[in-house]
């Protein structure tokens, strides 16, 4: 029945949701929508259509449209609105009830969403198997999975008036850190060059010294294999020094879980002192190991979708929505690990219902991953005699025992040198773990041990103990021992038992406190007895803090006095900070003050005076920092009574690839990429190492991706040109350890202009007709004094506008004003012909 048919008495509006696809639709779809409201317009909906359903059909009383001045053509247009049209867009994705910004989703004929490789990579799902394909001839990056069947439990709702979507899926299928080995990135080929210049002037009592640092750091990645090199030059008041530090091949093999190394390495073993050596190496690829540690456990069943609310010490510290039927939540933030959680379950009904997971049953043995290295090669540069160096084997393992138990065993093999030793890491009960290492040392002259124990452990919320012992007897050798020259007392300086122990307790109004007791005792008979202390809290947003260290006894006159105090005062003032501190050792104190400030992304300065009471100078120092896009760079100033020093430093890093080079403020690691941004320059991007901008080529460095982790790489919309939208301006990188990856941003240009249209007689257009384009598709209505704002991609030229009467004419649109940067929009003149 339609509506218009239905007694005036008893007529309840339909609030109307009206979408459009393109830019300039979805502003008119929010027009259009609030003036069909606000006219009190009445609509028929389909029985059981529903907000997001593809299929929804409206009915809009086109008499009424007419006498309302709108165009019933537009009501036939939106007609079937509440539905995807076919192709690629930008949604907003609110999954799990948290909102995890913009992805691109692909929608079929009938506006169903598909998930396709792209989109459960970008939301973070997990990508179900091969069975679930469901159009397997396809090309591979246009498959589309059945995702809904493979994890029955999740709701999908579709907002096309939003842009949204919106996903409730099981726990289980959330990606995580472990990842499948084959969704990370691999490959990609770039060389690489870090450099770090240091120059410095200082001048003392009439004497001139310059002083000149140059490392660099050069190398390239292909295939997975990271290729770097080291070296240093200074130049001391014209003394020249050039030193070669390492130069190293490395690759993962992550179906094995290991890392190769081969050149000069540092020899990498759980247990056993390391030693610089030629040679190759295999390690664990921590990244992609399971760790045993910290670890919580919620379980419960949702009668409906429901939200869950967990609580610890009052606190809120996790949200999230779970679908009907059972749940578990892991690795949940915990704020501490002696404290209950509070878990809520509130259905879709409003009907809740809570419990309890005990601080006893979390895990909280933070032990290392279970796995095997290996390394073989010859000592090199400790001695300065090449000959002398020997050859090197060490091998190591570690085990799972339980969950909160770890076993390792490691062994080294050179000349005149045989080592081996045992370790284990355990939690007791809730808080505590303890760790001991036993290794055995023999050579052809001496043989010994040493022996290591300690603990952690949590005694109440707020307090905390760790303590620490070790003990070696005269005769052990670590592999350095063995190379060192013996020069008949270096055995008794050694230390033979070394003791700490320290103590933190936290209070919400005290703040913060530390006692830490550290003991040394050598071979020869000397000792030292050490204290020192700390509290911090908060006043407001200021932070007060204090120091002390003192020696409490020693075998002699060195290792006696010492005392040492520092009271520390900082104090924001927006982005500055102003800081003041007094402290005193031995008979000298010194009284100072500094302010900082970081001005913005590029600029931060520093200045800072102080007074020494010994020398009874005044010190005066300033900084100033400037990040660019290319390099960071620092120039300082200093003054001690007549002494003065003038530095300069330079940092940053270049990268040779595919389509050229690329310069960074930045070092950059082993796992790096290029991101570009069509060919836009001074475009902010938020990267895990810190923002970078790109260049004239619209390109910049990302320094560093997380190995085996997920990357977020973000455009910072607002400092794009006013003519340009990103079709997505977020990326997830999954990378590999090696990889260079190359992450591309789509922009689109995009023209706003403003017409003032008027008809054939000058008189401007009724407000309520309807602009349609060259396609005869729907763009706009026309508002107040004939206005017109339009939104796409190519300057407007000839439009069709239809009148509320019924008539028709074609719309002339004519640039006044083009291409002004600081304006929001173009504006134009439009005539129509009739």
């Amino acid at each position: 029945m339609n509506q218009s048919s239905v007694p005036a008495r008893k007529r309840r509006p339909c609030r109307a949701r009206l979408h459009l696809t393109s830019g300039s639709r979805i502003a008119a779809a929010h027009v259009i929508s609030g003036m069909l409201l606000t006219s009190g317009i009445s609509v028929s909906a389909q029985a059981g259509a529903a907000e997001g359903d593809a299929h929804a059909q409206v009915d809009f009383d086109a008499e009424m449209l007419r006498g309302r001045g709108i165009d019933p053509k537009l009501a036939e247009y939106f007609r079937d609105a509440p539905k995807f049209s076919s192709g690629s867009r930008m949604v907003t994705l609110i999954l799990n009830g948290v909102k995890r910004g913009n992805v691109e989703a692909r929608f079929d004929k009938d506006g169903q969403l598909c998930f396709d490789g792209n989109f459960l990579s970008e939301a973070g799902l997990r990508r179900p198997g091969s069975d679930f394909i469901l159009n397997p001839e396809a090309p591979e990056a246009e498959r589309c999975f059945a995702f809904l069947t493979a994890y029955p439990q999740t709701s999908l709702t579709l907002r096309p008036n939003r842009d949204e979507v919106v996903l409730v899926v099981p726990q289980n299928a959330l990606g995580d850190d472990a990842h499948q080995i084959e969704a990370y990135s691999r490959g990609g080929s770039a060389g690489v060059m870090n450099y770090d210049v240091v120059a410095q002037r200082s001048t003392t009592s009439g004497l001139t010294r310059n002083y000149i640092s140059a490392s660099s750091q050069i190398g390239f990645n292909i295939a997975d294999w990271v290729v770097r090199s080291r070296q240093i030059y200074t130049n001391d008041n014209g003394r020249d020094r050039f030193e070669h530090l390492y130069a190293y091949a490395q690759r993962t093999f992550p179906e094995r879980k290991l890392t190769a190394q081969i050149g000069q390495i540092n020899i990498a073993n759980p247990l056993l002192a390391g030693a610089p050596i030629y040679g190759v190496q295999l390690t664990p690829e921590t990244s992609l190991l399971e760790q045993a540690g910290a670890g919580v456990l919620v379980e419960g069943v949702a009668q409906t979708q429901a939200t869950v609310h967990i609580r610890q010490a009052g606190v809120l510290i996790y949200t999230t929505m779970v679908p009907e039927g059972p749940f578990k939540l892991t690795d949940i933030p915990l704020l501490n690990t002696s404290s209950d959680l509070s878990v809520t379950i509130r259905e879709t009904d409003g009907s809740e219902r809570s419990f309890v997971v005990p601080a006893a049953s979390f895990r909280t043995a933070a032990l290392a991953p279970a796995g095997y290295s290996f390394a073989l090669g010859k000592v090199r540069e400790i001695s300065g005699d090449e000959s002398a160096l020997p050859w090197v084997a060490t091998g190591a393992g570690t085990w799972r025992l339980d969950e909160g138990t770890m076993l390792t065993a490691a062994a080294a093999v050179a000349n005149n040198y045989k080592a081996a030793g045992w370790g284990l890491d355990t939690s007791l009960g809730r808080d505590t773990v303890v760790s001991m290492r036993n290794i055995f040392s023999t050579t052809d002259s001496d043989r010994g041990t040493r022996f290591s124990i300690a603990a952690n452990t949590r005694l109440a919320e707020n307090l905390s103990l760790s303590l620490s012992g070790t003990r070696q007897t005269i005769g052990y050798r670590d592999l350095s021992d063995t190379i060192i020259p013996d020069d008949g007392d270096h055995w008794n300086q050694r230390f033979k038992n070394q003791l700490t122990a320290s103590v933190t307790w936290a209070h919400s109004s005290l703040g913060s406190f530390n006692l830490a007791y550290s003991s040394n005792r050598t071979f020869s008979g000397q000792w030292v007895d050490r204290l020192t202390g700390s509290w911090s809290t908060m006043i407001d947003r200021a932070t007060l803090s204090a120091n002390v260290e003192t020696t409490i006894g020693g075998s002699s006159e060195e290792y006696r006095g010492g005392n040492a105090f520092l009271l520390n005062l900082s104090i924001p003032f927006g982005p500055r900070r102003v800081r003041a501190y007094a402290s005193q050792r031995g008979g000298t104190s010194r009284v100072g003050a500094s302010m900082s400030e970081r001005v913005n992304d590029h600029l931060a300065y520093r200045v800072a005076a102080e007074h020494n009471s010994g020398t009874g100078d005044l010190y005066l120092s300033g900084n100033l920092s400037a990040t660019t896009r290319i390099a960071d760079a620092d120039i300082s100033y200093s003054q001690n009574g007549s002494s003065r020093s003038y530095g300069a430093r330079l940092r940053g890093s270049v990268v040779a690839h595919k389509d050229g080079a690329t310069l960074s403020p930045y070092p950059v690691d082993d796992t790096f990429g290029i991101v570009k941004v069509g060919d836009i320059s001074g475009v902010k991007v938020a990267t895990p190492y810190g923002p970078v901008w790109t260049d004239g080529e619209g390109e910049a460095v990302i320094p560093q991706l997380k190995s085996y982790k997920t990357s977020r790489i973000e455009i910072a919309t607002k400092t794009l040109p006013r003519q340009i939208d990103i079709k997505n301006g977020v990326k997830m990188i999954d990378a590999g350890r090696g990889s260079v990856n190359m992450v591309g941003f789509d922009v689109i240009e995009t023209n706003r202009v403003l017409v003032h249209a008027v008809d054939a007689k000058g008189v401007p257009l009724e407000k309520g007709s309807s602009v349609f384009g060259p396609d005869n598709g729907f763009l706009t209505t026309v508002l107040d004094d004939g206005a017109i704002f339009l939104v796409g991609n190519k300057s407007p030229s000839t439009l069709k506008v239809t009148r509320p009467d019924g008539r028709s004419c074609n719309l002339t649109v004519i640039l006044k004003s083009e291409g002004d940067e600081n304006a929001l929009y173009d504006t134009a003149e439009g005539m129509c012909d009739v």
